[in-house]
């Protein structure tokens, strides 16, 4: 993978996170309210899990390159900042596996969204964040 190929994938990988994360607020807070998800909500809630599912991708196509070229050299000189990274991975697994379970609730069954999917919204959400914040603790080390 080149070098641009690689700095696009990663940046991509980020801000679409950070959207994927900011839109996915709508229909929490909307079902935390008491409320039921109108057309809006639904909207919303499907292109959450768009813009979840889309950085997953990126992660995946930049992980061979991470493995090979900078998790060797970042294990050697900061073992901390490495178990961050892979922390973050499995967060990131769960943050997408929550937020689409959530989704494919708030759309499937709209009668038990309020009972199921704003637990597994919220709960991708929460993950999300934590996953947001390391990686900028990791990207800031490495």
């Amino acid at each position: 993978m080149s070098p641009q190929l690689f700095a696009l994938l990663e940046r991509l990988h980020g801000h679409t996170a950070v959207l994927g994360l900011a839109v996915l607020l709508h229909p929490v807070i909307t079902l935390a309210r008491g409320r039921d998800l109108g057309k809006g909500g639904r909207w919303s809630a499907g292109l959450a899990a768009v813009l979840i599912a889309l950085p997953s991708v990126a992660g995946w196509l930049l992980y061979p390159h991470y493995r090979g070229q900078i998790k060797p050299t970042l294990i050697a000189e900061n073992v901390t900042v490495a178990l961050a990274f892979e922390s973050k991975e499995h967060l990131a697994f769960a943050c997408l596996c929550l937020s689409l379970s959530g989704v494919a609730v708030a759309l499937a069954a709209p009668q038990h969204a309020r009972r199921v999917a704003l637990p597994l919204l919220a709960g991708g959400w929460v993950c999300g964040l934590v996953t947001g914040g390391l990686g900028i603790f990791v990207a800031s080390l490495s």
